[in-house]
């Protein structure tokens, strides 16, 4: 049995530019830096309550958090999950968690899309929703990231005595609500 010697094709100049700028590039990439980034806030808000029972204006507050994956500058696109707990007119107790969607626009804003569930103490379930705008950078040298601006919500409730809540109200980062008493603790010492 004869065997036939392999062929070899000689390289045009464009297939050696190809390989060599594959590999070039193969060489120049390097791994994503990208670290999950945390921020907690309050949002006290004047909302708008309606359902069958009563149409009220009141005071809204709640505590906010999210965890967002996939940064690693403030010009990407980052998403993750977010959990808050608050308030309407401090006789009813509300209870979120879902996703947010993290849009950067200008330097250090951001637009803030979330959507989730909710429950409240009445035991509805609903629907949640919020759009904040705002400063949000991200921190090149630790996990918490800075949260402050404008949020606008929107909550459904089902089952029995439906209700519809919009908010409109700011976002202070945790920060500025822990550091008077981080600096009372400090003077105290």
């Amino acid at each position: 049995m004869h065997r036939q010697p392999a062929c070899e094709l000689p390289l045009s100049p464009a297939r050696w530019a190809a390989v060599g700028l594959t590999t070039a590039l193969l060489l120049a990439v390097r791994s994503a830096s990208a670290e999950p980034q945390w921020s907690i806030g309050v949002d006290p808000a004047l909302c708008h309550e309606r359902s069958e029972a009563r149409s009220r204006w009141a005071f809204c507050g709640d505590l906010h958090s999210d965890l967002i994956f996939g940064r690693a500058r403030e010009r990407d696109l980052g998403i993750g999950p977010y959990t808050s707990v608050g308030t309407v007119a401090f006789d009813e107790l509300r209870a979120a968690a879902g996703l947010t969607l993290l849009i950067p626009t200008l330097e250090d804003f951001g637009l803030g899309i979330s959507a989730g569930g909710l429950l409240d103490d009445a035991g509805r379930a609903g629907l949640d929703t919020e759009l904040f705008f705002g400063i949000r950078s991200y921190n090149f040298h630790g996990a918490y990231n800075f949260a402050a601006g404008l949020v606008l919500g929107a909550e459904q409730t089902f089952g029995d005595d439906r209700s519809t809540l919009v908010t409109l109200g700011l976002r202070i980062d945790g920060f500025f609500v822990a550091a008077p008493f981080l600096l009372a603790w400090g003077a105290l010492q």
